[in-house]
Parts: structure tokens; sequence; C-alpha cells
């Protein structure tokens, strides 16, 4: 197993992008604490082993124009660009929302905004070792090299789910009336 930076260092890091994609916006804006959370990383996209975290926060950018969003956005874009951002998604202009990853680090990061005239900027660490290395109990669960591992039993079947899978995108465009339909 891989050490990572620590926790502190993850933390300090998303604030320096944070404050970084901020510091191109115009001089009016300011940042207020959004959120700040310290996640489990039960589901890593790596498939590495548990007992690891992601550090994030998202801040509320006020004193910004509503009206000027769309220039904004591609500020914080062209920010991007500059520090080995790539962009993932941009779901522009249906959804005011744009989500690049950093090529060097894999911290995350997000601009959205909303119709009450609301502007926030977040950012992700990758997962962490809360001290940079791998905690005692990872160690002891990683196999020998030496040792015979057994296969892993078949899995069961997944269950079909009820209905498809609704992600946001499609909310706002369900027709949620009931078609004529009485009961």
């Amino acid at each position: 197993m891989k050490p990572t930076i620590t926790e502190q260092q993850a933390r300090e890091k998303v604030e320096q992008y944070i404050q970084g994609a901020v510091s191109a916006l115009p001089g009016s804006a300011q940042r207020k604490l959004f959120t700040q959370n310290r996640s489990e990383c039960t589901d890593p996209t790596d498939d590495g082993p548990q007992g690891r975290f992601e550090i994030s926060a998202t801040y509320e950018v006020t004193g910004l124009e509503p009206a000027k969003f769309a220039e904004h956005f591609d500020t914080v874009v062209q920010w991007w660009s500059a520090h080995e951002f790539k962009v993932l998604t941009d779901s522009r202009p249906k959804d005011q929302y744009v989500f690049a990853r950093n090529n060097a680090d894999a911290f995350d990061m997000s601009v959205q905004a909303n119709d009450l005239g609301k502007f926030y900027v977040g950012a992700t660490s990758p997962c962490v070792w809360p001290n940079g290395t791998p905690e005692p109990q990872a160690l002891e669960a990683e196999p020998e090299p030496d040792r015979p591992v057994a296969a892993p039993p078949e899995p069961a079947p997944a269950p079909k789910p009820r209905r498809a899978p609704v992600d946001d995108e499609d909310f706002a465009q369900t027709d949620w009336t009931d078609g004529g339909t009485s009961y």
C-alpha cells in the first residue's frame, strides 16, 4: 500500500485550491464557508483499502453579480486550466455546474451557481491515510505475497432495480403530472 499525503496536508491543499480559484474572481468576491467534510472512502475509485478519507470544503462566494455568473464560471475554468485541472463535466448552459480534476494530484474542484443568486466553489482530495501511511489494521488485512489466497465466492446476482435510475439532471425534466389518470 502506498503512502499518501496526510489529512492535514489534504485539508491545506483543498483550501489553497479554493483560495486560488476565488482569487481569480473580481476583488469584490469573498469566501464564506458552506460545508467542510471528512468522509471515509468506502467505495474508492482506485479499489484501495478502507481506512482512508476524502477531505472536502465548499465555499459560497459572495460579492458577485448574478448577471455575470457566466463570466465568473469562465474565469474559474481558465484558472483551472492554468493549474493542471481538466474539466470532466460542464453542464452549462442547462445547469450552472462545472467539475474538474487535477492531472497531477487527483484533487477535484467544482463551481456551481443557482437561480437564487448563490455561487459556490468547492474542492475534494483524493483518498488519503490520516497520517499519510497505511493504518496497522489495513496492513494486516493485506495478504502476504507468498501465501495462496482463496478465490472469492461467486457473488449473488444483483437484484433488478424497480425502475430506471434517475439523476439530478433528469429531475427537473420529469413530467410529474399523472397524465390524466384518475384514482
